[in-house]
């Protein structure tokens, strides 16, 4: 878009609506820091909590895999050390009750021979002990099984009832059993099925080695569900849900199964349970093991979800906790100070016009006027104007001592050429247009002379001299170009139109020469002749001559030299003003002149006619 048709605003309606800008952005930065810093404390709340959690179940997990682990290490040297004989059924199935009843975390004491019996004590869901058995079978029979069942009571058990059965579980096809055999090391293993029927569990399995020989696998089992228990125990916020899941999202246990059961999947839960369908949405959107992220629900807003590592197998934890738990005194808060904020913006801003109006747009629209002043080269409407503002005030002394030097200067410069160029807006660089013009050329006969025999004494008369051509040239609309030495030059018809540029330039010369016949002469030798003008017309390239650095508005061509030469021809023919017939013609008759013939000018190839002036026939 061209800056001609950008739109325009008032300063001070500028200056009014920069300060309005200042004060609401203020207030809504304000604002959005003090949001900004409720969010951060909101997310430094979930982010302890979400530690908090992690770390309880991490401890919980630890403890209990510790224990599992010297349980484990016990029963493998007791064997080992042939302290107890894994055949001996009495003693064996006192230390795995008493060693089971002391850790209520473990769920499974058992101990897997070589030709596939199994024997093992139980902690049931109901709060009841088994101990069971499984005996060897041969192919294709079914395997035997013995349950006894104890009921604790204070400081003992009470045997309620033996069970003989068949049992389908084979010890030798279990995972945990084969790894355990396999593994000279303690090995975890995750199983759905035990020797009671499904209860998803993990389980830690080693070698009992006797003698150098391999006399079965002990196995400790916790059960899932009792993981689920201890994260419902844990203290974490209303409304908020813990999950532990194994790989592709396998789910382990939770804090809060939906409708009472919990899914085996992330994915797999109802669309009732919204924290869930979040967490889930979460996952599919970061697929890596730790992260920590705000997911939106359209139930429940954001929701703070973070998962982290737990150290065993690859084992997740993930914490959802709404936002709302925690943001809803601080989003009140929020609302009160934005409502605070915007009562005080809406102060500052009223307070903000009137000072503005005040002491910036009154100011800058008197110092726009006085501007626009010094466009038109008004000077004289240019004056200080004080204000309250330092920086204002020094603009309005700044601005009348470039009036004033502006007025020095217009001495130097004539403002008929500037104000075309400023009020115009040309841009002041070389260039120029050829146009019709008439040059006039006036100097002060024996100036060199009357300088040897005066000196310095010579300015007073050529201040004299100069001083009335300005005012003759002026006064018929010409525009004085420049001075050379003595000499004056000014043109006719540029910048400004002038149609009766050649008459006017005559009256100039014959006011000048009249006018310097009206004071005294310097010496008695120069009463005769007192200046000598030559006028030519026609056509020359008129505009700002010289560099990029320095121009100057002139005329240049043959006309303005031909109006030089005729200076001199006026000497040679003893007159004081000599006009070339080009000049004679364009005015039209309307001059009184007296013919000189015609001469010969230097630089010219044929003679040139010229006319003069004489005292006793003024111009008409």
């Amino acid at each position: 878009m061209s800056a001609d048709f950008l739109p325009r605003v008032k300063m001070g309606r500028a200056v009014t609506m920069l300060l309005l800008l200042a004060v609401i952005s203020t207030a809504v930065l304000v604002h959005l820091i003090w949001q900004r810093t409720a969010s951060a404390n909101v997310d430094n709340v979930v982010a302890a909590l979400d530690a908090q959690s992690t770390g309880a179940v991490r401890n919980e997990l630890a403890s209990q895999l510790a224990l599992v682990s010297s349980t484990a290490e016990i029963i493998r040297s007791i064997f080992f050390q042939g302290a107890i004989k894994p055949d001996d059924e009495v003693k064996r199935e006192f230390l795995f009750l008493s060693l089971l009843r002391e850790q209520p975390a473990i769920a499974w004491i058992g101990f897997s021979f070589t030709d596939g019996r199994f024997f093992g004590s139980h902690a049931a869901p109901d709060g009841r002990i088994e101990m069971i058995e499984i005996g060897k079978a041969a192919p294709g029979e079914p395997r035997t099984l013995r349950r006894d069942r104890y009921k604790p009571i204070p400081g003992d058990i009470f045997f309620e009832e033996r069970v003989k059965t068949e049992s389908a579980y084979v010890t030798e096809g279990s995972s945990w059993y084969r790894k355990g055999k396999e593994s000279r090391d303690p090995a975890w293993t995750v199983v759905d099925i035990l020797p009671s029927g499904f209860e998803p569990s993990i389980v830690l399995s080693k070698q009992v080695e006797a003698f150098g020989r391999l006399e079965g696998v002990v196995m400790v089992a916790v059960s899932l569900r009792q993981l689920s228990l201890t994260l419902q125990g844990l203290n974490i916020p209303p409304e908020s849900k813990v999950y532990v899941l194994a790989k592709d999202d396998v789910v382990l246990a939770t804090s809060e199964p939906s409708d009472g059961v919990m899914a085996a999947h992330l994915a797999d839960f109802p669309k009732t349970d919204v924290l869930s369908a979040a967490v889930a949405a979460a996952r599919r959107t970061n697929p890596q093991s730790v992260f920590r992220t705000l997911q939106e629900s359209a139930a429940l807003g954001p929701v703070f979800i973070s998962s982290s590592a737990l150290p065993f197998e690859d084992w997740r934890l993930l914490t959802a906790i709404p936002r709302s738990t925690f943001a809803g005194d601080i989003d009140e808060n929020t609302k009160r100070v934005l409502f605070i904020v915007a009562g005080i913006a809406l102060l500052a801003a009223v307070t903000a016009i009137v000072f503005a109006r005040m002491l910036f747009a009154r100011p800058l629209a008197r110092l726009a006027q006085q501007l626009h002043a010094v466009e038109r080269f008004e000077l004289d409407a240019v004056s200080h104007t004080p204000t309250l503002l330092v920086e204002l005030n020094d603009f309005s002394v700044a601005l009348k001592r470039m009036s004033s030097g502006l007025s020095a200067f217009a001495r130097f410069m004539p403002l008929d050429v500037v104000r075309p160029l400023v009020n115009g807006g040309i841009e002041p660089r070389p260039g120029g247009k050829l146009t019709d013009i008439t040059v006039l050329f006036a100097d002060l006969p024996g100036f060199t002379e009357m300088t040897e025999e005066l000196g310095a004494g010579i300015e007073p008369h050529l201040t004299r001299f100069l001083t009335l051509s300005i005012a003759a040239i002026h006064a018929e609309g010409g525009t004085v170009d420049k001075f050379i030495g003595d000499a004056v030059m000014a043109i006719w018809n540029a910048p400004n139109d002038e149609p009766e540029h050649a008459s006017r330039a005559c009256r100039a010369a014959a006011a000048i020469r009249d006018a310097m016949h009206a004071i005294p002469p310097l010496a008695p030798q120069h009463d005769a002749v007192r200046v000598r003008i030559g006028i030519n017309s026609g056509t020359a390239l008129v505009g700002n001559i010289g560099s990029a650095e320095r121009l100057s508005y002139t005329a240049i061509g043959d006309v303005v030299n031909l109006a030089s030469r005729l200076v001199g021809v006026a000497k040679d023919k003893g007159v004081e003003i000599v006009l070339s017939g080009e000049t004679w013609e364009r005015a039209d008759g309307r001059l009184d002149a007296r013919s000189l013939g015609e001469t010969v000018v230097r630089g010219k190839s044929q003679p040139v006619p010229i006319f003069t002036l004489d005292r006793k026939s003024p111009p008409i």
